[in-house]
């Protein structure tokens, strides 16, 4: 494992493990089974969310399209725990926020009388729970205003699920936020830190993980024989082929090369979208 990578790694495992009591035990845990038992709201607080309103909100199931769908809208660390009692999505937050949250369906744990099975940093697949969105650094939390806005989305979609159509990704603003990037690159080449490259380059990933749905479903209505459809299939295979592409380096110049074609793939794609009048710019 590359040393960045590896210290990274150890920072991230060092502060989830100083939830512990005893830090050591944690630790022990991770390596016996990959998973450890911490109380929460001492690090971190929780909330745990029911897949049926996460799986509302993004208007799918599949963990892909979740992952995106929640990198999106979260910015920040999650567990999946698909074979509980109660499938549930766990977002780490901020210790004091979130404490508004109690229902069923969205419920900040209880801090220091709840313990929460948490995967070992590595562990991003099934079985068992694992990190559907995976921490980055040390603290690295969800964004509570994006938690409540999944929450209520998720909520409104469930109870009216006749109204629900494709996701409809905001285009303007992912337009304007890898824009913005590319367009000040050469000044941000000496300043961007290697945290900083690799935190850009999973949130322009999951930029393009909600667009790629987006492109796909436009080919699929247009005409066999339409000229726009060559343009489409080119930009879903480069869509494809970024996301295909390892999205961690320890090399920052890579990690920041691997930044600025996501973002640019991500603004062809917004583009063409709005070539073939799926979502048109704003005026």
């Amino acid at each position: 494992m590359h040393t960045n990578l590896t210290r990274r790694t150890t920072a991230i495992t060092d502060w989830l493990a100083s939830a512990h009591p005893a830090p050591a035990t944690a630790r022990g845990q991770w390596t016996m089974d990959g998973l450890a038992m911490l109380p929460t709201g001492r690090a971190f607080d929780t909330v745990r969310i029911s897949a049926e309103i996460v799986h509302a909100a993004a208007q799918s199931g599949d963990s892909d399209a979740v992952a995106a769908y929640l990198a999106h809208m979260v910015d920040g660390p999650v567990i999946h725990d698909a074979y509980a009692a109660s499938v549930s999505y766990y977002v780490l937050v901020p210790l004091g926020s979130c404490s508004h949250l109690n229902t069923p369906d969205a419920q900040r744990l209880a801090p220091d009388t709840t313990w929460l099975g948490v995967p070992a940093v590595h562990r991003t697949e099934r079985p068992g729970p694992y990190w559907i969105s995976p921490p980055r650094r040390r603290e690295d939390y969800c964004v509570p205003a994006g938690v409540d806005g999944v929450i209520r989305l998720g909520r409104r979609r469930a109870a009216a699920p006749q109204l629900t159509g494709p996701i409809r990704p905001d285009l303007a603003r992912i337009a304007r936020e890898c824009g913005r990037f590319l367009d000040g690159a050469p000044a941000r080449a000496d300043t961007l830190t290697l945290d900083d490259a690799t935190a850009r380059t999973l949130r322009y990933r999951g930029h393009l993980m909600v667009l790629l749905p987006a492109l796909q479903d436009a080919e699929a209505r247009l005409p066999v024989d339409d000229p726009s459809r060559s343009r489409v299939l080119l930009g879903v295979t480069e869509a494809h082929r970024q996301l295909g592409m390892d999205s961690e380096s320890d090399n920052l110049s890579a990690q920041y090369a691997h930044a600025q074609r996501l973002a640019r793939c991500c603004v062809d794609t917004v583009q063409l979208l709005r070539r073939l009048g799926e979502h048109p710019a704003p005026r």
